[in-house]
């Protein structure tokens, strides 16, 4: 009995120091992560994003019109988005420059620029599928007067992401923006909105369309949009090119507010 008493601290020990390294098990595996998850409930979130005057607008066949709560809210509703909304972006396609070729036919200053994105997916960890999809929105298929280049000073500089181009003055500040970052090519323009969206995106916990659009952890703030339907858009010819290519993609996520 003494001797059980001499070890009872040495036991105590060795309850904490199991305790301990249980708990740093469940903070570092996935299956128990929760990050990514606001603090904030999704009604906070909506009252949020509309009381920031973020400028949120809707496209309709003949006019921009500004969006109400209503609108808002039915945007942000998770269970009624497109799956692609949640799929990381850093997950890589394992797509072939063939494959992404083929889906480049008649798209424009885009087609035939297959090895672009897969540089950029490789370069900067940002998905291709992704990146092809954002590019043919902002463009209009490749088509556009921002994505054919604006020259300046006897250069030509491209932005096919609508980076900087704000709706007011898309074309001047998008053309502003790709001469600062020395986007003189259509390469050039890949590889570089890839590294924006990496290290704006991405690395700020926004790494979904869903956390850029709607930023779940800061609502109404740093958001890529104004057009409460973009991420739904650019999920959607994500998915049609998945489903087409028939590959595989990575585990949604789907948790993105606090439901107390």
């Amino acid at each position: 009995m003494d001797k059980i008493k001499e070890n009872i601290p040495f036991i105590l020990l060795i309850v904490v120091m199991a305790l301990f390294m249980l708990a740093f098990f469940v903070s570092e595996t996935s299956f128990f992560k929760t990050e990514g998850i606001s603090t904030y409930t999704f009604e906070e979130a909506v009252s949020m994003q509309v009381n920031n005057n973020t400028g949120d607008v809707k496209l309709t066949d003949s006019a921009t019109e500004y969006a109400d709560e209503n609108d808002i809210k039915e945007a942000m509703t998770i269970n009624s988005s497109n799956d692609f909304q949640f799929l990381p972006l850093d997950s890589m396609t394992e797509a072939s420059e063939d494959q992404l070729n083929e889906l480049l036919e008649g798209k424009g200053i885009l087609e035939g620029k297959g090895a672009a994105f897969i540089e950029a997916e490789q370069t900067h960890n940002v998905n291709a599928l992704y990146l092809i999809s954002h590019a043919l929105l902002e463009t209009g298929h490749g088509q556009s007067e921002l994505a054919s280049g604006i020259e300046v000073d006897g250069t030509t500089y491209y932005n096919f992401f609508g980076i900087g181009a704000f709706d007011h003055a898309a074309v001047a500040e998008g053309s502003s923006y790709a001469q600062k970052a020395g986007w003189s090519s259509p390469e050039a323009a890949i590889i570089g909105g890839a590294e924006f969206v990496r290290a704006n995106y991405l690395d700020n916990s926004q790494n979904t369309l869903y956390r850029m659009r709607w930023n779940p952890e800061n609502p109404g703030t740093h958001l890529y949009a104004t057009d409460i339907e973009w991420a739904e858009k650019i999920a959607s010819i994500m998915s049609g090119y998945y489903n087409s290519l028939g590959l595989e993609y990575d585990e949604l996520q789907t948790e993105n507010y606090n439901e107390e």
